[in-house]
């Protein structure tokens, strides 16, 4: 039979302060209330030691504590104990759990959109070192081993495991940033990123088609699908995606060194529809997204929206050369 500690205490009612105190220090210790009548630790001296104090203080404080050192009478018995402290193991565990599932959640929807850079990487990694010290927080009074702490373990090495890669793919764009590309090197090419294209992803083949790649053929993937040969774009390690602040559309503009002025607007357009972070006031915005949108529900097939995209993207275009050429001529004469 297991060996326990049973430790009653009554507080006075005019002492709140003690009374959660005393409730703190019980919980930190790891003590269970049982039967919801008496708190319970496992035989130890260690928390003999630190229960006598505890009694000492409530005594001090005019109120009245008791601790008992006792045997269970039979198996059944301490089965229901053990059960006590595994339950509440398992609200500790479990909380725990949901947050590392909430981190590789978030991780996997910014690989699969905008990309992972240093700051994403520190952030989880923050939030990794909370999840640890969590976990080695409930795992400290943890007496009887509770079935939970072996799949948070594993869902914790598994993250560990997660923000390695994300740390070299990080180190891997930041490289990438700062790379010139020669567009000569880039054509006839196979060009690949997600199926269900929108703003970011359309205009981006755009710009590969007009200015990059003249030839350019576009294939579009589910998440799990793989296409080799073929260069990927606004996708999760790809070396065209987003960047900083930047989308995929910016980022090519800048890896390919392109200084076509009409270019800008289109892409303030394109980041505001994509990122939504007010970084640009263009008021034709609103409406280009509400024809893009208008767009995606007539065309399903992605090849034949992208060519009606691209169309739209050839008339931008032309209107802001026009547009500037025009302020131009105006100022010189």
């Amino acid at each position: 039979m297991n060996k326990w500690i049973l430790f009653i205490h009554q507080i006075a009612q005019d002492t709140p302060n003690l009374r959660v105190k005393v409730w703190r220090d019980l919980k930190k210790h790891g003590a269970v209330l049982f039967k919801s009548a008496v708190y319970v630790l496992p035989f130890t001296k260690e928390h003999e030691e630190r229960l006598q104090w505890l009694c000492q203080q409530i005594k001090g404080s005019g109120s009245e504590a008791s601790l008992f050192i006792t045997e269970s009478l039979n198996k059944e018995q301490d089965i229901e104990i053990v059960k006590t402290f595994n339950d509440v193991c398992y609200k500790e565990y479990r909380a725990v759990i949901a947050a590392c599932d909430d981190v590789l959640k978030q991780a996997e929807e910014r690989e699969a959109t905008e990309g992972i850079t240093d700051d994403i990487v520190y952030g989880f990694k923050k939030r990794l070192d909370e999840i640890v010290k969590n976990t080695e927080d409930a795992a400290r009074t943890d007496f009887f081993h509770a079935p939970q702490k072996e799949r948070l373990v594993q869902k914790i090495e598994f993250l560990k495991q997660k923000l390695a890669e994300w740390s070299k793919t990080s180190k891997k764009e930041a490289d990438v940033m700062h790379k010139v590309y020669q567009g000569k090197d880039f054509s006839g090419k196979k060009w690949v990123t997600r199926k269900d294209v929108f703003i970011d992803r359309m205009a981006s083949a755009w710009l590969i088609r007009k200015f990059i790649d003249p030839k350019a053929r576009f294939v579009f993937l589910t998440k799990d699908e793989k296409c080799k040969d073929a260069i990927p774009f606004d996708m999760y390690s790809a070396e065209f995606t987003h960047r900083g602040e930047d989308c995929t559309f910016e980022t090519l503009i800048k890896a390919f060194g392109l200084q076509d002025p009409a270019l800008q607007p289109i892409a303030e357009i394109v980041h505001e529809i994509d990122l939504r972070d007010n970084k640009y006031d263009r008021k034709e915005t609103e409406g280009i997204e509400h024809i893009i949108r208008g767009l995606k529900q007539q065309q399903k097939d992605d090849n034949k929206l992208l060519e009606k995209g691209m169309e739209i993207f050839d008339i931008l275009y032309q209107y802001y050369t026009s547009s500037m050429k025009g302020k131009d001529e105006h100022a010189t004469s």
